[in-house]
């Protein structure tokens, strides 16, 4: 009883310090730009009531915060109203209640950002997903019929609950759902998660199979570690992500595309040791490629490492000092396991993300995992409370702890300025060549007046084909159809404006008459 007694009177002590802080220190203008959030996930409290997400709200208030990323799709489910997938079937969220719209609401009314994180592949979870005849699993996991069957296999025939983004139909619906959370929310971002496989020996969906060979002119099943299948298959999460990316951009260019992204074990400390690294080699997320196309504005790599734990500590330090040299004209936001850490360390990490890289590069900002696990105490067992969202702003010491703030000052988001002051333009489009499922074919876009360069672009499974960082300009857009037995390449002339996006559609009936001729 005593040790709680003494505990209580330290938060007491805390809490007159945060609130001497407060009338001592009035509302200071943001002299600060630092992208900080946190990631509350839908596994624990925080998103499933109207007072939950108040009390989210000032936590992030008080932390100085100024991004939430909440999750709103767990497995195939809505914590939204959704016009594609079934409600959640989670017991602790109050009926009726529409958990994105009220965190939106209030908020923005804070200043305080709202991404909107949806879990991309993994659709199914046995004790979390809805059982109804709608939902994605039931319509489309490894019982249906092979057409309609979207499932991820394993090498040995396992389907653990994701779908495959090698078939086409599983892609363009996954693109889907997030775009149906744009389209209808005034969220300020979009967060991907689990845009990968889950290790090499995932992938094997039949149809991704035969698409594979029909590719590479093989048969039979390719090898988990099979070069080329390895590549093919980093290409199909590039692919998906592209897809949302461009059609995001045409919808509203302003939303931010964000996604979690794998830094496992040991940072790269040379360019080629990325391509040894886990989310290149073990899950073929390549994000690093999509930062150099601009397919996503902000990567926040999940940099979970024990603080206390010597090799993690300069693992960390490594993967820091890799992301802030690159970037690639775009963001990279560091992503801390406050649940593995004590409070101290994870204001340690804070610290040394905050630091310029050796050759004077800075990342964004910070985003914590979790919100309801901010810490780890000393039992090793994670933890959430009051006093650390206040120890993230205002400096604490008592017996219970003793620190310093990083988000000592309020901050504003950064601004991505290829968005505020776009510079280039994308193209999207079709080739209506095919039923449901296409080959692969080559376009290149080449610039006709003035300088320029050759950009080259290849469809998907579904004929779709799309590009960004494009300069404005008048520009031959030529299809090789020698796949399709047509004798010469289709062109047609195209324009490309900053900061819109050209849509270009073919049919087959263009390709017919032009033939004719």
């Amino acid at each position: 009883m005593r040790r709680y007694k003494g505990i209580f009177l330290s938060v007491l002590f805390s809490l007159g310090l945060a609130f001497s802080f407060l009338f001592t220190h009035p509302t200071q203008a943001f002299t600060e730009t630092e992208f900080r959030g946190f990631w509350v996930d839908a596994y624990n409290p925080g998103l499933k009531t109207p007072q939950q997400i108040s009390q989210l709200v000032a936590d992030a208030k008080q932390a100085n915060a100024n991004a939430i990323l909440a999750q709103v799709r767990r497995r195939g489910d809505a914590y939204y109203l959704s016009n594609i997938e079934p409600r959640t079937a989670d017991v602790t969220l109050t009926p009726g209640f529409d958990p994105l719209q009220d965190l939106i609401d209030k908020a923005h009314r804070e200043g305080i950002e709202v991404h909107a994180w949806l879990v991309a592949l993994p659709v199914y979870r046995q004790k979390t997903s809805p059982e109804v005849p709608s939902h994605v699993w039931q319509q489309h996991g490894p019982n249906a019929p092979i057409e309609d069957n979207w499932a991820m296999l394993t090498y040995s025939g396992e389907a653990p609950g994701y779908l495959d983004p090698g078939h086409p139909d599983a892609a363009d619906y996954t693109v889907s759902v997030y775009l149906d959370v744009l389209q209808h929310y005034e969220i300020d971002g979009l967060h991907l998660d689990y845009i990968r496989y889950d290790d090499q020996d995932f992938g094997y969906n039949p149809t991704s199979v035969a698409r594979f060979n029909a590719f590479t002119r093989r048969s039979g099943i390719p090898q988990p570690t099979d070069p080329a299948w390895m590549q093919w298959r980093r290409d199909q999460v590039t692919n998906l992500v592209r897809k949302l990316y461009v059609k995001s951009l045409a919808i509203k260019p302003d939303v931010k595309i964000s996604a979690a992204v794998i830094a496992w074990g040991r940072g790269p400390k040379t360019e080629a040791d990325w391509y040894k690294s886990s989310a290149y080699t073990k899950v073929f997320q390549d994000w690093q490629s999509w930062l150099e196309e601009g397919i996503i504005d902000i990567a926040m790599p999940m940099v979970y490492m024990r603080g206390f734990n010597p090799q993690q500590k300069q693992w960390y330090d490594d993967w820091v000092e890799f992301a802030s040299n690159h970037q690639y004209q775009r963001h990279i936001t560091i992503g801390a396991g406050a649940y593995l850490n004590s409070f101290e360390d994870t204001l340690d990490q804070i610290r040394r993300a905050q630091k310029p890289s050796q050759t004077g590069q800075r990342l964004q900002g910070q985003v914590l995992y979790s919100y309801a696990a901010s810490h780890r105490d000393a039992d090793g067992n994670p933890q959430s409370n009051q006093w650390t969202y206040a120890a993230l702003s205002q400096p604490l010491n008592s017996a219970y702890s003793t620190t310093q703030p990083v988000w000592f000052n309020p901050a504003s988001v950064p601004e991505l300025p290829w968005k505020t002051h776009p510079q280039t333009g994308a193209i999207e489009g079709k080739i209506d060549l095919c039923q449901t499922i296409c080959m692969e074919m080559n376009l290149t876009l080449t610039r006709q007046v003035g300088s320029g360069g050759t950009y080259q672009l290849q469809t998907d499974g579904k004929g779709w084909f799309g590009a960004v960082e494009i300069p404005d300009g008048i520009y031959d857009l030529s299809v090789d159809l020698a796949t399709e037995n047509y004798a010469e390449p289709y062109h047609q002339i195209v324009t490309i404006d900053s900061g819109k996006v050209t849509t270009v559609d073919f049919k087959m009936s263009d390709f017919i008459d032009d033939q004719n001729n």
